[in-house]
């Protein structure tokens, strides 16, 4: 009976999560401009400004720079962009049809989420593509290290995703928001400049920025081609253990969050939108 009832809460999962790939393989332009903008970025643009530095090592370490920042970027970005088919679902009333179906509120939330995730996990596997191209040579287990932590900055991303989604009730206010939201966080995860001359109040802010450590961590993976632990500092593989920790503590709370709120207020408005509609029916 056990069995069966796992079974059967995968299987929920599963439903949603193929429902979101569906809905993403079907809009082409938005797969071609979220591959092509920050694969070209990375080819065209860093390497016309790694132009500017006089010597090998400062070119290599500026496109490393560079390069981390777009695959950060092209992972938040895109992830959060996900989470808009819950205002979708909300807003054109196939949220209606879920809420009748035997899915409870956490199967919705982990399959959305989870097809958020595949969607950054994608991008991160483009961006891992080309990374030879630009010199950056990979052994299989940073790139296992990398795909970890584009899975927990995509979970937390997708987390943020549907709580804000929750209170919008329409498209075209999501997509201002999601500005307002993924500005800070790559403004303030040294994606694109470091942190260090900063003034201290950012810095001290950047600290509870989740992006912050997934940077770091990517920056780190990314900086010792030649990675080896036993050749990595004490300072660095404590820099790496202690971003993957804090990391990891960020998904388990803002997952649970998401599922809190989306269950305890979207649904509860929702609940109460149908019935009012269906009184005034009567």
């Amino acid at each position: 009976m056990k069995q069966y009832d796992t079974k059967k809460e995968l299987t929920g999962i599963y439903i949603i999560w193929y429902r979101e790939m569906l809905l993403y393989f079907r809009n082409t332009i938005k797969i071609f401009s979220s591959f092509f903008v920050p694969i070209a970025l990375t080819l065209f643009l860093g390497s016309g400004l790694a132009s500017f530095f006089p010597t090998a090592s400062q070119v290599e370490n500026f496109s490393n720079f560079f390069y981390s920042g777009v695959l950060v970027l092209s992972i938040v970005v895109n992830v959060f962009d996900a989470t808009i088919s819950l205002v979708w679902d909300k807003e054109f009333g196939f949220m209606r049809e879920i809420l009748v179906a035997p899915l409870s509120k956490t199967k919705i939330v982990l399959g959305k989420i989870l097809g958020a995730v595949t969607r950054g996990l994608m991008q991160g596997i483009a961006m891992l593509i080309i990374a030879p191209i630009l010199g950056i040579n990979l052994y299989p287990y940073q790139v296992l290290l990398l795909l970890l932590l584009i899975v927990l900055i995509s979970i937390i991303i997708a987390s943020l995703g549907i709580i804000v989604a929750t209170f919008i009730k329409r498209i075209e206010t999501f997509s201002v928001l999601s500005q307002i939201v993924v500005s800070p966080l790559l403004f303030l995860s040294g994606a694109f400049f470091t942190l260090e001359k900063t003034p201290r109040f950012i810095q001290a802010i950047s600290y509870f920025n989740p992006v912050f450590y997934a940077v770091n961590g990517i920056r780190i993976l990314v900086f010792n081609t030649d990675f080896m632990p036993e050749k990595m500092s004490a300072m660095m593989v404590y820099n790496l253990n202690f971003g993957f920790v804090v990391l990891i503590a960020f998904a388990l709370v803002s997952l649970g969050t998401a599922i809190m709120t989306f269950s305890r207020v979207s649904i509860t408005k929702v609940i109460q939108k149908i019935i009012a509609e269906t009184e005034d029916m009567v």
